[in-house]
């Protein structure tokens, strides 16, 4: 009995040892549990929640603006929040009567598209929005505001900027919220942007479409009939803080835009077609940097000069926009945003009878393949503008010096919707390196796989030959 001791003494040795490792784990899901956040999501136990969130952000602003340091103050540099910037200065602007505001209430169909659309002139509409629920009528049950989008898509990431290498950057939108209200992310100078097309084709996003309805004015819409897969980009919820926005471009294959203001005030400065080329609306050396805050403080200033008249360039005509107005911007104008308030807004891109001639002559030479495709479609639904099609030479004195970039634009490229495109752009490239001139993928592909590069290889040999013969306006 007495030899069977030592045998016992192990055994509660042992089992000594099994409790404190349970204690020891159960000590250890304490703790991990007291590092998380109410959303269920880990973070170090040594990070408040704050810092966890600030170290969100500022993740997306190193992705999105490499080339400013975070902790080194390039978000700041220049104090726009501070001074009188091109938020503050709108009471010296001199051109707000030069656009028209037209009500659907007084103004028929028709009479839009003859006096507005086909003679390519921007104007404002007002009246279009009262029964949108995401605009709510005097603000009542607006559905889109920062609190209201926090509310139905806290953990839901929205787009905000693309990295160096044209990857999508996103952030839920309860960082989204906490950047747009915190005060120290507020002095940036340009505040990163929400510009976000993807929403509405993601389940838990898609019901957003249930929040506005297409204006009348603009129910046409003949990219329809390319597919939405093939189709390019053209339907975006923006919104974000004070001078963020997009810088001067004009708009891909020559569709016109819609743009519909949920609230807070936008100020656009816009220059007929072919009034200005690029260099001279965003000329090198004077410091651009792509973002619309920067160009309304160094590059509209000259816009207003004496030398500007002189070379006999047109002053841009200025507009602010207000919540509850449609801008409405025809195809070809150079155009550049701002926002003065935090602003909510949706927008999108088109493309009409009344100007398909010119739609067709472009995206024939930008997008072929899609090109094909479309005409192969409306030969069937709209014979009509098939022929139209049909009769265009392949090349024309009214073509010669247009723009054909079928990228889109965004917040901060060239157009409204570049940034959409830039992901597959990137993915383009890379497999048509890979794939070589002769579009060919590797044996040991999936048939799926396969299908999916040849496509991709031929859409980048189309999109290099496109650029080939590229001219600008």
């Amino acid at each position: 009995m007495d030899a069977r001791r030592p045998s016992t003494s192990r055994s509660n040795s042992s089992d000594a040892t099994r409790c404190e490792s349970a204690d020891a784990a159960a000590a250890g899901k304490m703790s991990a549990a007291a590092a998380t956040t109410t959303s269920g999501r880990k973070y170090r136990s040594s990070e408040t929640h704050e810092e966890h969130v600030n170290k969100k952000i500022n993740a997306a602003k190193r992705r999105t603006r490499s080339e400013l340091s975070v902790s080194g103050g390039g978000w700041t540099k220049h104090g726009y929040a501070y001074g009188d910037d091109a938020t503050t200065t709108i009471g010296t602007l001199r051109h707000l009567d030069k656009i028209e505001r037209i009500s659907v209430k007084t103004t028929t169909k028709e009479e839009f598209i003859e006096r507005f659309e086909r003679t390519r002139t921007p104007c404002v509409i007002t009246d279009a929005m009262e029964d949108w629920p995401c605009y709510g009528k005097r603000g009542e049950g607006r559905r889109w505001s920062l609190d209201g989008l926090h509310e139905r898509f806290r953990d839901v990431k929205f787009k905000i900027g693309t990295d160096d290498d044209g990857y999508a950057v996103r952030l839920k939108m309860k960082h989204i919220k906490h950047y747009m209200t915190d005060a120290t992310h507020m002095r940036d100078d340009s505040p990163m942007y929400a510009f976000d097309g993807g929403v509405f084709d993601k389940r838990d996003t898609k019901n957003l479409l249930d929040d506005f309805t297409i204006p009348d004015w603009f129910e046409e819409d003949l990219f329809k009939h390319v597919g939405e897969k093939r189709r390019p980009p053209y339907r975006w919820i923006v919104f974000g803080p004070p001078r963020s926005g997009s810088s001067v471009h004009i708009d891909p294959l020559a569709t016109s835009a819609w743009n519909a203001l949920i609230s807070g005030r936008k100020r656009w400065a816009l220059s007929p077609p072919r009034s200005v080329d690029k260099e001279t609306i965003k000329p090198r050396g004077i410091g651009l940097d792509g973002e619309a805050v920067t160009w309304f403080n160094k590059m509209y200033p000259r816009t207003t000069t004496g030398e500007w008249k002189a070379r006999g360039l047109p002053p841009p005509i200025d507009v602010i926009q207000h919540p509850g107005e449609i801008m409405f911007v025809p195809d070809g104008w150079w155009h550049a945003v701002l926002n003065l308030d935090h602003t909510m807004a949706v927008t999108q891109n088109f493309s009409t009878s009344a100007r398909f001639d010119a739609v067709w002559r472009i995206t024939r030479r930008a997008r072929p393949k899609m090109s094909g495709k479309w005409l192969e479609k409306l030969r069937l639904v709209r014979p009509d503008l098939a022929a139209v099609a049909d009769a265009q030479p392949r090349r024309s004195e009214t073509s010669a010096g247009e723009k054909t970039s079928s990228t889109s634009s965004s917040s901060t490229g060239s157009s409204d919707t570049e940034e959409e495109d830039n992901e597959t752009t990137k993915k383009e490239r890379e497999m048509f390196q890979r794939a070589g001139a002769s579009g060919n993928v590797s044996p040991d592909k999936t048939k799926r796989s396969r299908a999916g590069d040849d496509k991709i290889a031929e859409l980048a040999k189309e999109k290099i030959q496109a650029a080939n013969d590229a001219m600008e306006i």
